[in-house]
């Protein structure tokens, strides 16, 4: 492994701790729509335990192929992409008008 850094490469992509290191330092994902500036914010949810498990099998086994940084970049890459997929569908590809009001709470009484 050369100690020089080519030129399709930064330092954030290069190995820690040596040439016999795994670990690497991936840059975290910029989500579409969302401003690389704006503030982080907690969402709680209910999901199955088998889900949960699944969701965390899949990060471990794929988080360094898909570069993802932690945890929670592939929850926000799950989240986005069900969200452009929406978009999609429902609203000719255009992102919905959004506001910070509270959601209705509790499940919906039919589809």
């Amino acid at each position: 492994m050369s100690s020089q850094i080519t030129p399709n490469e930064d330092a954030s992509d290069r190995p820690v701790g040596g040439a016999a290191s795994v670990e690497f330092r991936a840059k975290p994902t910029v989500i579409a729509g969302a401003a690389a500036t704006s503030p982080r914010t907690t969402i709680t949810f209910y999901l199955p335990e088998g889900l949960r498990s699944r969701a965390r099998a899949a990060y471990r086994s794929t988080s360094f192929e898909e570069k993802d940084s932690s945890w929670s970049e592939m929850l926000n890459k799950a989240l986005l992409a069900e969200v452009q997929r929406r978009e999609d569908a429902h609203n000719a590809g255009e992102m919905f008008a959004g506001n910070d009001e509270p959601l209705t709470p509790g499940r919906p009484i039919a589809f």
